[in-house]
């Protein structure tokens, strides 16, 4: 099998697994994994976060935006570009702001859009639909947060929101632009990636 092949057959597995998760699971996990990420020190020294709208039984980051609103940080929304496969981060201030896109996920109109520049992010919260013991990420394979990533400045850490049942335990197909992960925030632990 080919990386491409390997890497949609694991998608398919990872989702479906996270697919098969209660709303009861969803919710207890998501409050553990926020109240994880809230106790740490990148979260109390950071000002500006970028983040993201869960959906398809993601780690839930409603509470996680509405403690950084009331925290004052300046919480972040990827804007993306299908055509030209770039993304940009937004200054959200409220989820009223938002209106539902063709995939159901909340968007920001452009006439609402702040885009903030790369270097002024303090934190990465970044998805994804399953990630290894190095840090490697699968996500949807699009690229847009590889290539955002690399221009995010190298102190802004990098920490992935994943359920338990998203840890492959090998290593997964990788590509030389696919960027690891620093730290992956679970329900039950918090792992620091070892950096060579």
């Amino acid at each position: 099998m080919n990386k491409f092949a390997e890497k949609q057959a694991l998608r398919h597995h990872y989702k479906k697994i996270r697919r098969e998760l209660t709303a009861e699971q969803v919710t207890n996990h998501s409050a553990a994994i926020a109240e994880r990420l809230f106790a740490s020190s990148f979260w109390k020294e950071s000002r500006t976060i970028m983040l993201y709208l869960s959906f398809q039984n993601e780690v839930d980051t409603k509470a996680i935006y509405l403690k950084g609103w009331l925290e004052g940080k300046t919480m972040l929304l990827p804007i993306c570009a299908p055509s030209g496969g770039l993304m940009e981060m937004s200054v959200l201030t409220s989820f009223d702001q938002l209106i539902p896109n063709r995939y159901g996920i909340g968007e920001l109109p452009e006439p609402l859009q702040q885009i903030i520049e790369p270097s002024a992010i303090d934190l990465c919260i970044i998805p994804g639909i399953a990630f290894d013991h190095t840090g490697t990420r699968l996500g949807f394979g699009a690229g847009y947060y590889d290539r955002y990533l690399t221009r995010v400045k190298p102190s802004a850490r990098r920490i992935a929101l994943a359920y338990e049942c998203q840890l492959h335990n090998t290593s997964l197909p990788s590509d030389i632009y696919d960027l690891p992960m620093q730290d992956i925030l679970t329900e039950k632990q918090w792992y620091r990636i070892k950096t060579k």
